[in-house]
C-alpha cells in the first residue's frame, strides 16, 4: 500500500501564472520577485521564470491608465496554489510596485486570449482577390448602388417628413409634378419656336 507522501507527489500539480508590470523594473526587484514566489514552490527561489517585454504604447493592454510606457511580462510556474488577487496584493507590496502597474493574469484566461495574434493561412493581400472569398455571402447591393441610393433617399425623404409633422407643419399633398413639359407647348425652346429664316 502507497503512503500519503507518495500519493502526494504522484498528484502533484502546478499552477501558471503571468505578471505584467507596467514601467521600468530594476534587477534588484526581478530578484526578490524570484524570493517572493519561491513562497510558492519547492525550493527556495522561483526557477524557470521567463521575461519577455513590449515595446513602448502609448496605452498598454491591461494599462489603460498609464499612456506611453513599455511592459514587462514575467511567466512562471507555481507548485502551490494561490489566487491572481493574493499574488497582486503580496508582489505589489513587498516590491513596491502601485497596484495600478502590475496585473496577475492565468493563461488560457479570456482576457489574454484576445491578445494573441491568431495565424493566417490567406495568402497576400485582401484587395488583391476580386471574388472576396473571405466573405462569400456578402449582398453588395445593400450596401451600394442604384437600388441602395433609391432606398436610402426615400429613407431620408421619410425622416424629414417626420421631422416636419413633429414641428407642425403642413406637409404638401404628393402629385404629378407640374414641369413646362408636362404640355406639348412647352417642349421646344425658343431656338426651335423661332420661324426658320431660310424659308
Amino acid at each position: 500500500m502507497k503512503t500519503f507522501k507518495e500519493y502526494l507527489s504522484e498528484s502533484k500539480k502546478q499552477y501558471e501564472f503571468r505578471v505584467k508590470i507596467a514601467g521600468q523594473v530594476t534587477n534588484e526587484q526581478e530578484d526578490a520577485m524570484k524570493v517572493l514566489l519561491g513562497r510558492f514552490t519547492n525550493t527556495d527561489t522561483l526557477q524557470g521564470l521567463k521575461k519577455s517585454k513590449t515595446p513602448i504604447q502609448a496605452v498598454p493592454l491591461d494599462f489603460p491608465q498609464i499612456k506611453n510606457c513599455e511592459v514587462n511580462i514575467y511567466e512562471f510556474t507555481l507548485d502551490y496554489p494561490t489566487t491572481q488577487q493574493e499574488l497582486t496584493e503580496y508582489l505589489s507590496r513587498e516590491l513596491g510596485v502601485s497596484k495600478q502597474q502590475l496585473v496577475v493574469r492565468r493563461p488560457g484566461e479570456p482576457t489574454e486570449e484576445y491578445q494573441h495574434a491568431e495565424p493566417t493561412t490567406r495568402e497576400g493581400a485582401l484587395l488583391d482577390d476580386p471574388d472576396y472569398k473571405e466573405s462569400p455571402n456578402a449582398t453588395f447591393e445593400d450596401y451600394y448602388g442604384d437600388k441602395y441610393n433609391t432606398g436610402f433617399v426615400k429613407e431620408l425623404n421619410d425622416l424629414l417628413k417626420l421631422e416636419r409633422k413633429a414641428r407642425g407643419e403642413q406637409i404638401p399633398e404628393t402629385g404629378a409634378a407640374k414641369f413646362n413639359t408636362d404640355s406639348p407647348a412647352g417642349t421646344k425652346t425658343v431656338l426651335q419656336q423661332a420661324p426658320d429664316p431660310r424659308k
